[in-house]
């Protein structure tokens, strides 16, 4: 008869995981009380005001420009990272050159997001690397790329995407690997180039991979903060704004701690958008259905 787990066995993994579960849905829960009650200064009130914070939210300008920037950081950074991120992985394989590209590739990927930030700071300036480079190939370029409201998006969006590539590749790495040696050899005995190879087999079998990344690549995207608030803090104007950004702003800044709870719940409401159809996909793939 199998021995029954101890007590001490029991605290000792189990009660690290119950503990953090508890603490994780009691500050989920507080939240969403916090964000339907009156709660709008410095002195804590908590008088039910029920779905008026959330009115106040979606009737600002703020919260729709932000909310846009949000969705145009995803539609531009997720697939086009994780696409880049299949092809570099496929080169890597058949370069046999994976330890030393997947270094080079993780490298931004282990950085910090504000030290991340502060060399593209530098990197975007008037007089910064960008424009220097640029200059000296004949293009004039003389205005800070993240000081111009119409590249300061697309600035810290390719920022992303470095940072995030190497994360893509070591998903696709690992998908590759998974894929059935015996179709890529059979392909190569009936002379398949290596593009043919990647177009007809590994693209087609990477589904599992894209499956990982893109909800992954999108909750990144939704929960990002740091990169915005060190480099533009939103601006120029609201050019940048983020969803995660305008939260920080009225809870902390404007002290509308109600208000800025409400914005968390409609981030949270929006990353379940994105987890609960990937963990319906999941369950059927796991379950065979």
């Amino acid at each position: 008869m199998p021995k029954l787990v101890s007590i001490k066995d029991f605290i000792l993994f189990l009660g690290p995981i119950i503990l953090i579960t508890a603490v994780l849905y009691y500050m989920i829960g507080e939240t969403i009380y916090v964000s339907m009650s009156d709660w709008w200064s410095m002195k804590p009130s908590f008088n039910f005001v029920g779905l008026e914070n959330f009115r106040r939210v979606i009737s600002t300008q703020r919260f729709w420009i932000a909310f846009r920037n949000n969705v145009i950081w995803i539609l531009i950074f997720v697939i086009p990272t994780s696409f880049l991120g299949l092809v570099i992985a496929y080169l890597m394989m058949i370069s046999g050159k994976e330890t030393i590209f997947r270094t080079i590739f993780l490298i931004p990927t282990a950085m910090s997001m504000v030290v991340s930030a502060t060399i593209w700071i530098w990197m975007y300036g008037r007089e910064g690397a960008i424009n220097t480079i640029l200059n000296a190939l004949g293009f004039k370029v003389s205005y800070g790329w993240i000081d111009n409201p119409r590249t300061a998006l697309y600035a810290l969006i390719f920022v992303t995407v470095w940072l995030y590539l190497g994360f893509a590749v070591v998903i696709f790495e690992a998908t590759i690997k998974g894929i059935d040696k015996s179709i890529i050899e059979a392909a190569k005995i009936d002379g398949a180039s290596d593009f043919k190879i990647f177009y007809r087999i590994i693209l087609p079998l990477s589904r599992s991979g894209f499956l990982v990344s893109i909800p992954l690549l999108s909750l990144a995207i939704l929960k990002l903060f740091d990169l915005v608030f060190v480099a533009t803090r939103g601006g120029p104007g609201l050019a940048t704004d983020v969803l995660a950004n305008y939260m920080w702003d009225a809870t902390f800044s404007m002290r509308f701690f109600a208000y800025g709870a409400a914005i968390a719940v409609v981030i949270f409401g929006l990353s379940l958008v994105i987890v609960i159809p990937y963990a319906l996909t999941a369950l059927r793939r796991w379950f065979g259905r």
